[in-house]
Parts: C-alpha cells; structure tokens; sequence
C-alpha cells in the first residue's frame, strides 16, 4: 500500500490507538507494524480473525495477558548458553506460562474460532522448564535451597559455620572491650572477614589481620586470629554456594536455550493474540459495528460499491457527525462540493481510512448496513503540500502528486482527491480537473474528489459514471452542517453569506447582475430540493419515533398480560388446591360410611343415596381439581392448509412449506430450507396458498409465558436442566427473546449459559444485557421462534 496514502490518511494514527489497547510490548510492536491487505483474500483472513475475537469478546471469553513480557532478549541469551539471572528466568517461566493459558483458553473453544486456534497452535508446552523453574526460584528471585541436594547441603554448613564465627567474634571483641583497646562496641566488616575496631595506639595488644583503617587514623579494623580460621571457613562454603548457584541457574537456562526457536514462536503467538484483543478493545471503544461477532463475509467485498451507513472518523472526538457514502459498482466516481470547511476533505478521509482499516483487518466505525469493497492500490491527494525548498507551489505539489497517481492507475484502485483542480485559473483548473476525472474513470478506477469548480457540477451530473455530492451549510448560523448529500451538488452560498456579514446591498446588487438567470434558478431548485428532503428526513423520524412508542407499548402490555395470567394461575391453582382437599375430606367420610356397614345395621336405602351424594360430590370436585387445558382449534382456513402451500410463522424469519394438513395435534410439518419441525397452528400468521388462492393472514394467539429464567444460586448441572426445558417452552410459546438471569459471580453459571447457547438450535443469537438492566449478569437470547 502506497506510503504517501498511509501518511496523508493518518492510518499511523488509528495504529497508535490500537497499540494503546495491547496488554504486553510485543502486541505493541505487531499493532504498530499492521499493513493494509492488498488482496480480497489476505483482508478476508485478517477480518475473520477479527469477527471471531469479537465473538469471544461478546461471550465474555478473555484471554489472560497478565505478567507477559518480551522475552526474545532473554530467549537469545539462553540459546548461546549466557546464564539467566533468576528474576529473568521468572520473567520467561511467567511468560510461558501466559501463552499456555491463552492457547487452553482458545483450545476450549477451537470449534468457534478455527483461525484463532491455528495462531494459538504456535504456542508450545514449556510446562518442563516453567515447573522446574517455580521449584528453584522463589517469589524474591533468589534460588531455593530446594534447588539442588548439593545446595541445601551446603547453606546448611555455612549457617552453621557462620553462627560460629559469630559466636568467636562476639568473644574477641567482649574481650577487648574488657581490656579496653576497642575503639566502640560493634563488629563490622571488612573484605567480607569479620573485624574489630581496635584504638591506633593499641594495635600491637591484638593479634590479628589488619584489613583497613579508618579514614581519621584513628581505629585499625583487626581481624582476630581466633576467628580467621573459622571465617576462612565461611568463605570458602560461600564460594561453595555460588558456584552451585551457577549451576542450577545453567541447568534451568538450559532448558530454554535448547528450544530457543519454539520459545521465540511461543512469545509471537501469544503478541499475535494480544493484537486481536486489541482489535475488539478498539472495536467496544470505537462502537464499530464491523466486523459483527463471527461474521466476516457479509460485508467484505471482493468487488463492487463500497457503502458506508453512518461512517465515524476515529480520529475525531467529541459529538462527530456521521458520514453515510456510497461509490463503487454503477458508479465509480463521486463529485463533493461545497463551502469551505464544510466537512468535505473529512468525508474524502473517512472514506479512504476506513477502507484501508477494514482491508488491516480493524474494527470500522459505521453501521449495520455498510459494505466494504478491497482495492489493491489506494491513492490519495490531500492537503496542501507546497515546499519553499523544492520551489513547489500548491499547485505545482498537487500536480507532482496526480502525476505519480495517473502513472499507477489501474482497475481496482480507489483514488482520492481533494480540491481538484485549485490553485490556479479557475477556468483552466476546471478544464484539467475533468480531464483527469475522465481519465481515471476510464482506467476503471474507483473516483471521489471535492472541488470548487461549478462547471464541475454539471459534468458530473452529464456522465453516467458520476454522481454529485455536497456538504450541506446553515445560512443561519453562517456555520457548515457537516452533513454530506449524495445525488446534490452544493450550492454557491457566496452572495447569501456576504449578506449576513453586511456588505453593501448595492454591491451585491451588481454582483446579482453578472450572474445569468439560469444560475439563480438551478440554485432555488436545489434549496427546494434540499428542503423536501429535510421534510422526507423528518417525517421518517417522526414514524420512528411512532414506530418505537408502539413497541415500548406493546412491551408494556406484554408485561401487563403475562403478570395477569400469573395473577389467573395463582387463582386457579389455590381453588385447585381447595378442590382436593374437598375431595380429600369427602373420601374420609365415604370410608367412614363402609366400616360402619361392615360392622353394624343400618338403613341400606339411606346408605346408597349418602353414597350416591358423594360419588356426586367427588366427581364434581375432581373435575374441578383438574387444571383446565385450552384446546387449539384451527380456524377454517387452517383446517384447509394443505401440501406444498407457503405458511408465514412468527418469529421465524423465512417462510416455510407445508409437508402436512393439520394433524390431531393441531400442529403442521413445515419445511424451512434444510430444517423440517412441526409448528403450532397458533403461531402461523399467514398462508400464501398454492397459485389461484388468495393469502389468508390468521390472527396471533399465543401461550402465556415469562419472558425471564432466574437462575442465581442454581449449581451448573441444575440451571442447564432448567435453561434447556425453559428455552423449549419458551420458544413454543412464540417468544421473540428471553432473559436469562444468572449473575455475575466468578463467571462460571455465565460461562455455561452461554456454551449451551452457542449452537442451540432455537437461538439465533445472544448478547450481554444493556448496563442498566444487569448488563453481565443477564444474557439476552433472541429466538428462532
């Protein structure tokens, strides 16, 4: 991808933001040396990466980066046999252990993330070097005793022969503060010898090894030759401790410095990995709707219009106006005009960034909607450029650039160009700005350009391969929208804004003068224009406004409903419940009457009508202890559903055809594509018969049904059993979502929700809750229906 594009579009600096959101240098560095792909394929690999992190970002799926560092350096060392120092060691077992983390973390869910798990593949096991390094190596990144059978034997003479040497050196100089020749009470050190400060003028009243003197010459610092013996000891054991120091710190750096190139693989991988959290950080910071979560295919194009639908500059901050665009395919070339600083060059440069971020595999701030086509040459001319020291004027720099463009033009290049043609006579500037348009376009190049030139407008609007856009300005406020119109060219607001700054009125006057009657009606059919659009704008607001009242209302008596049949169920189970112990109470009193047959006279004719009163009785109170069933009765144009006729089930977003009438059941096979299931004659809203009838639309009667499962406090295997049943019944109901509420916690229930939502075949999709309705602690399922 050409340099002077990267530079001039300011892709450095998206690359900045992406390194500020990497976990460990070695991310950093990868998300600094990101290149834009220059095949359909190359950006197709690098964004379905990017989709399935964003698919484990929203599952709550994070890998751990925590205590990774770049350990190439220390890597390198070890191969050419330099001993490590035990806090480097630490730092390389850490590091190891990391990218084992991450490649079992992304192991768990390969079937989901293919191309994740084949960048995770190129983290090996250093589980043999990490183990051995945490058992000699403590937390302080000292080596343990543990290290070595040889080490421990030796720390242990040494402790012992350096508590003797202290007891011996306490006594020599207890011995010559009695006799009063210590110049103060404390033993110190020397050359690592254990030594007393003796008074000058008392030199010769101890024996011993004279390692220093005193800066004043006063105190002599004497080793006594009561402990030289025993101090020569300890050293000798500390030498013996160091050289076996040396040895275990080889022998752990030895195990890493014979798999040197698995270990300098191992730390790439895992910055690889880092990259991609990254991209979905920037992703959740950017509000970038591209990639979606798993999906790289539906908006990457090989080919073909590129169609941004609310397009944000990342670079930009605070209330950014989006930019919708769309260029490509029918029509290769986009003319913007309009004032200056209307917004037009961010248009030119939202367009070619997002474009090379989408061909980088990053996350592109725009919506639902967008299409982005690959090119494998974009060109940019952007900015003023002019150099004092290469004698280059504005238009001389915008020249040498174009120049260097038309050489490289070919099919598949996006070019940009900004101010076309200014800089020098407006009528020659014109002339060579259409011709170098022409030209472009006829190389097949994907063209936009903003410009001054009105005799531009109506060029663009003459050739079939152009289309004119404009960056809309408020009269009132003297002030640009930033708003970018595809299909109107700008209007010339010179005179109107001279007005508002209060110049002569006869001025103006002559100014109106020069100008031709065509001109003043183009530009009062063009406000016209803008305004009815502004009207249309409005009143599709207006109807979305509507549209989500009556959802929220709908919503609202969904609940209204649902809490009614709980409040009816309640009702009916406690008569239920009254029922039975009717009945109850009832079949005492009948086994009552049976003993008293069995053991004395009574009138048998009274007897048969008591027991005939209470069969009676008992029938009707077990009839009424039974919970009432509603039966699905099949209107008249379902009972003539019959094969092969075309049924609309809600919920369910494509139609299906019918393999079956109307079964006892009161349900009808339906085939959807590949999928066949048997649907509720409830949920059907609309048949389209075979050719001759007439749809037939049913009206909606659905089972009642919360719309949430609690399952906080619930073990795994208890919410799954619940979850699964749940889900069923729900869907049956003809839910459109459900919440499922599992709590934050350690994350485990969440973690298990969501496996068995993945791949369920009634869901289509799932996400996090908004914030404040229990954001990460309930998951919201969409339903297939």
């Amino acid at each position: 991808m050409d340099d002077h594009t990267l530079r001039v579009l300011e892709f450095e600096k998206v690359l900045s933001l992406l390194a500020g959101e990497a976990s460990f240098s070695v991310g950093r560095e990868l998300a600094l040396a990101v290149r834009p792909a220059t095949t359909f394929d190359a950006a197709l690999a690098l964004q379905t990466e990017t989709a399935e992190i964003r698919l484990l970002d929203q599952q709550g799926i994070d890998l751990p980066f925590a205590g990774a560092r770049d350990i190439r350096p220390l890597i390198h060392a070890a191969g050419i046999g330099q001993a490590l120092d035990p806090s480097d060691l630490l730092d390389a077992a850490q590091t190891l252990k990391t990218a084992w983390r991450a490649h079992s973390v992304v192991e768990r869910v390969r079937p989901r993330t293919p191309n994740i798990a084949l960048i995770a593949d190129g983290v090996s096991d250093f589980r043999r070097f990490t183990d051995a390094v945490d058992e000699a190596i403590t937390s302080r990144a000292e080596v343990a005793d543990s290290a070595s059978e040889a080490l421990a034997a030796t720390r242990r003479e040494l402790r012992i022969a350096s508590d003797r040497l202290e007891q011996r050196a306490q006594a020599a100089l207890a011995d010559a503060i009695r006799r009063g020749i210590a110049q103060e009470g404390l033993l110190t050190e020397r050359n690592g010898r254990k030594v007393i400060p003796i008074k000058a003028d008392y030199r010769g009243q101890m024996a011993g090894i004279v390692h220093d003197v005193s800066s004043s010459g006063a105190s002599v610092f004497v080793e006594p030759m009561a402990v030289v013996e025993t101090g020569n000891q300890v050293r000798e054991l500390q030498l013996a401790e160091e050289r076996e120091v040396r040895r275990v710190l080889q022998r752990l750096t030895a195990l890493l410095g014979e798999r040197e190139e698995e270990a300098v693989r191992s730390v790439l991988a895992l910055g690889r990995l880092d990259l991609l959290s990254a991209k979905a950080r920037l992703a959740r910071r950017l509000k970038a709707e591209l990639p979606p979560a798993g999906d790289a295919t539906s908006w990457l194009r090989e080919s073909g219009a590129t169609i941004l639908v609310r397009g944000r500059h990342p670079l930009l901050r605070g209330d950014v106006v989006p930019t919708d665009i769309d260029v490509g395919g029918e029509f290769p070339g986009v003319l913007i005009t309009g004032p200056n600083t209307g917004g037009k060059t961010v248009a030119l440069k939202t367009l070619g960034l997002l474009t090379l971020m989408a061909q980088a595999g990053l996350p592109v701030p725009c919506d639902e909607g967008s299409k982005i086509a690959v090119y494998e040459r974009i060109y940019a001319d952007i900015g003023d450029e002019q150099s004092i020291e290469q004698s280059l004027s504005t238009f001389s720099s915008h020249m040498r650039n174009i120049t260097g463009i038309l050489g490289k033009a070919a099919p598949a290049t996006m070019v940009l160009l900004d101010e076309l043609g200014a800089g020098t006579d407006p009528v020659e500037g014109a002339a060579l700005a259409r011709a170098i348009l022409e030209s472009l376009l006829e190389r097949g190049c994907t063209v936009v350009a903003t410009t001054h030139h009105g005799e531009l407008k109506a060029f663009a609007h003459n050739d079939p391969r152009l289309r004119n856009a404009s960056v809309e300005f408020d009269l009132e406020t003297l002030s640009p929208t930033y708003h970018l119109t595809i299909g109107l060219p700008g209007q010339s607001n010179a005179i109107a804004i001279a007005r508002r700054l209060g110049l002569d009125e006869s001025v103006l006057e002559r100014a109106r003068e020069q100008l031709s009657p065509e001109h003043f009606e183009l530009e009062t059919l063009l406000a016209e224009i803008r305004q009815e659009r502004v009207a249309a704008a409005e009143a599709r607001h207006r109807e979305e406004l509507a549209r989500r009242e009556s959802e929220e209302l709908r919503a609202a008596l969904a609940e209204r409903r649902d809490r009614i049949e709980h409040e009816r169920t309640a009702i009916l189970e406690a008569a239920h419940r009254e029922a039975e112990d009717e009945i109850a109470a009832i079949r005492k009193e009948l086994d009552q009457v049976r003993r008293k047959a069995a053991i004395r006279d009574f009138d048998p004719r009274a007897a048969e009508d008591t027991l005939r009163s209470l069969d009676a009785n008992l029938g009707r109170l077990a009839a009424r202890s039974r919970p009432q069933r509603r039966e699905i009765v099949a209107p008249p144009a379902i009972r003539a559903l019959g094969p092969g006729d075309v049924i609309h089930v809600r919920d369910i977003p494509q139609v299906g055809e019918a393999l079956s009438g109307v079964g006892e059941d009161g349900r009808v096979e339906v085939q959807f594509g590949a999928l066949r299931m048997k649907v509720s004659v409830d949920r059907i809203d609309r048949i389209d018969a075979r050719p001759g009838s007439a749809p037939v639309v049913i009206p909606a009667a659905r089972p009642s049904m919360p719309i949430e499962l609690d399952l906080r406090g619930q073990r795994a295997e208890e919410a799954l059993l619940n979850f699964e049943s749940y889900v069923d019944d729900a869907f049956r109901a003809g839910l459109p979502f459900v919440r499922i509420i599992h709590g934050k916690g350690t994350g485990a229930l969440r973690a298990a929700i969501r496996e068995a939502l993945h791949g369920h075949p009634l869901v289509r999709r799932f996400e996090s809750a908004p914030a404040n309705e229990g954001g990460d602690g309930v998951t919201v399922a969409m339903l297939a229906g």
